[in-house]
């Protein structure tokens, strides 16, 4: 996600400042047409002076959920997301704050949620989320919650890589929706949201394929073969029961009121998902 925020940005003419961890990830900044700034959310006061030059400060430094992620792994990601959402809050002094969070907030819900719909069983994967969305000041935050995105990384090319090396599982029956959103409209809703008043939006495609649905397609290219299915149970023994019930978990979202703001998705999961697989394995 942040590759493709930085691209829209730097597409735009916009100067682009982006954290980096390592020399790589600062290497690829550059390459990205932006300027990097080799620290983290966890250092926010060594660029305290970038950040008074700033207009706006965009967020997408949540705790990566890679599996096995186990319930309580997850949960005990609140407090650093909270502490460092405060810290940048903080930074930001005012300025406009751009965050993008997690659909899962919404929880399983029988009609399609969207932007402020009350929070009811939000899933484990998104405490962190709502852990750092609380954390920001509402009169200048605005906060993108979006489902799974779909792009070169993400859950599209892991399903791919599984489902090519014979890895990946169906969790549960398969039939539950999932919504999806590829990265690069993750990105222009974020910009999108910039221009719009502080609250919750949310951005998702119209259609919400299944599990199932979403595996299939991939299937349907040579070279992947449609897995069986594992109980709920089982998969958690293996991924962590946060990721195997944000796999199992209906995720019905819709989009709200940035699509009054101009905003309206362009990519299609199925594109994607086919793209990477037919990619060869070595650049998946």
């Amino acid at each position: 996600m942040g590759r493709a925020l930085v691209a829209r940005l730097v597409a735009d003419g916009v100067r682009v400042l982006a954290t980096a961890r390592t020399v790589a990830t600062g290497r690829e900044v550059v390459d990205a047409g932006a300027e990097p700034l080799h620290t983290d959310v966890a250092n926010l006061r060594e660029w305290r002076r970038e950040a008074e030059d700033a207009e706006a400060i965009f967020h997408l430094g949540l705790p990566r959920l890679d599996p096995p992620l186990r319930r309580g792994a997850a949960r005990r990601r609140r407090r650093p997301a909270a502490a460092a959402a405060g810290a940048l809050a903080d930074l930001a002094d005012g300025r406009p704050v751009v965050m993008l969070s997690s659909a899962f907030a919404y929880g399983d819900r029988r009609d399609p949620a969207a932007d402020d719909d009350p929070v009811t069983a939000a899933a484990a994967v998104a405490a962190a989320a709502l852990a750092a969305e609380a954390a920001l000041d509402p009169a200048t935050a605005r906060v993108v919650r979006v489902p799974w995105v779909h792009g070169t990384g993400g859950i599209a090319r892991d399903l791919v890589a599984g489902l090519r090396m014979r890895r990946h599982r169906i969790v549960g029956a398969g039939d539950n929706p999932w919504s999806m959103l590829g990265a690069d409209d993750a990105a222009a809703a974020m910009v999108a949201a910039l221009g719009a008043p502080p609250g919750v939006y949310s951005a998702a495609e119209a259609e919400m394929p299944t599990q199932r649905e979403v595996v299939q397609a991939i299937c349907a290219v040579p070279g992947h073969r449609m897995p069986d299915r594992v109980p709920l149970p089982m998969a958690a023994l293996s991924m962590g029961g946060a990721m195997a019930e944000a796999l199992a978990m209906p995720l019905r979202v819709r989009t709200g009121r940035l699509a009054d703001h101009g905003w309206a998705p362009r990519e299609h999961w199925r594109d994607t998902v086919t793209r990477l697989a037919e990619t060869p394995l070595r650049s998946v």
